[in-house]
């Protein structure tokens, strides 16, 4: 008898050891809950049992109680790195395969997310932090629980729009000595972008393609005429090059008066591409100088979709992301669910906690209503383990196995000096 009450003890303090063991191991653990073992006595009694002389059985584990007081919260710097300062979880929806059937939330206390490249906040185990829909103003558009979907930061905003157009203003030169490597004029052999011979100036300039993509352009200027007395004009033609196809002009050159301004009717030219595309390019404001080329705006009616530029998240967890120069917009708010008995969640491992009947089913709320913490972004919450309270313990639960080991070892040598007296 006493020889398993001495053994009951020595599991209830190996118990008591791995649970101490298990929170040192995790002090570092982003959002780890410590737990505690909880025992209670073992007493068994007869009615014909004198209970005055009675002497318990041993000890018995009763449950692993985890503990779900506050852990110290530190700022990292990271916008989608989340602490909850007070009570609640975090609810996210696990990664599984495309064709599994929708599982159900986890719940942590572990913030640390980042985008994937679909732009969704994901933890490291692929977990998908979950939000309740909102418009662009941040007003939740529901809180009905089964509504809440993954967060989601698109990593661009807007549709792309293809170059159409071109405003292009340049000076260009008077005196043929300025035309570079222009061998004459007009050049002699046909326009060639890969021979300087066959052109005076060149410049790139932005064309964008139906995907908001850059796509590699220039406009070249070759002079075609100087003016004489009968004909005062002097004349320049200009030729694009887009994606390396130099394009066909549709109609014209550029013809320039005595003054050096832009004749009548002269400025806006067509160029077709291989694919039928077609691109206007206005060359209002160009005109003569008596300095060499110089480019002196450049415009384009094209444009890509706007790049995520800033992100933040307030305190009740609302997501605004910023896009090229615009306003924040609202992306979601950042669900919280809280238990009416936490200590009965099950836990699944990576800081993750899944719901049980014991547990209660999740209430879900935002950041800062009642009974909800708050979130503080930049921030993740450590373990809340005191490892100095821990090491105490585990020399504690030490000592206690080995007082039980010692009382078995006494239970031992009683019994051994009854086989001698039998003997």
């Amino acid at each position: 008898m006493s020889i398993n009450t001495a053994l009951s003890g020595l599991a209830a303090a190996q118990h008591d050891i791995a649970a101490t063991s298990h929170n040192i191991a995790n002090v570092g653990t982003i959002g780890f809950r410590g737990s505690r073992a909880e025992f209670a006595d073992v007493f068994n009694a007869s009615p014909y049992s004198i209970a005055r002389t009675a002497v318990g059985s041993g000890v018995q584990t009763l449950r692993t109680a985890m503990q779900f007081g506050q852990g110290s919260v530190v700022a990292t710097g990271n916008t989608l790195d989340l602490a909850i300062e007070g009570q609640g979880f975090f609810a996210c929806e696990p990664a599984v395969g495309p064709n599994s059937a929708k599982p159900e939330p986890v719940y942590t206390r572990a913030g640390a997310f980042g985008l994937n490249a679909d732009g969704v906040a994901v933890n490291a185990s692929g977990q998908k932090l979950l939000a309740w829909p909102v418009s662009v103003e941040g007003d939740a558009l529901s809180q009905v629980p089964g509504t809440a979907v993954p967060l989601t930061i698109p990593l661009t905003m807007g549709s792309p729009v293809a170059t159409g157009s071109v405003a292009l203003s340049v000076d260009l030169p008077t005196d043929d000595a300025m035309l570079g490597q222009q061998a004459a004029v007009p050049p002699a052999a046909a326009f060639d972008p890969d021979d300087p011979a066959t052109y005076a100036s060149v410049t790139a300039i932005p064309v964008f393609d139906q995907n908001g993509n850059a796509v590699e352009a220039a406009a070249y200027f070759i002079k075609t005429s100087n003016p004489t007395v009968g004909a005062p004009e002097t004349g320049w033609a200009v030729r694009l090059v887009v994606g390396g196809e130099p394009l066909t002009p549709a109609e014209g050159d550029l013809s320039f008066d005595a003054t050096g301004a832009l004749a009548a009717g002269s400025g806006s030219l067509s160029f077709t591409a291989g694919t039928g595309k077609t691109y206007g390019l206005d060359l209002t404001g160009t005109q003569l100088a008596d300095r060499s080329f110089e480019v002196n705006t450049v415009n384009q009616d094209g444009k890509s979709a706007a790049a995520l530029t800033s992100l933040e998240v307030d305190a009740s967890g609302t997501v605004w992301a910023a896009y090229g120069a615009g306003t924040p917009v609202a992306m979601g708010q950042v669900v919280l669910v809280t238990f009416a008995n936490p200590q009965a969640l099950r836990q699944l491992g990576a800081s993750g906690f899944a719901a049980t009947a014991d547990s209660g089913q999740p209430v879900a709320g935002t950041a800062g209503d009642s009974g909800f913490g708050i979130i503080r972004a930049g921030a993740l919450e450590h373990a809340n383990v005191d490892l100095t309270e821990e090491l105490v313990h585990l020399i504690t639960a030490q000592r206690n196995y080995q007082a039980s080991a010692k009382a078995m070892e006494t239970s031992n040598s009683l019994m051994q000096t009854i086989m001698n007296i039998r003997s």
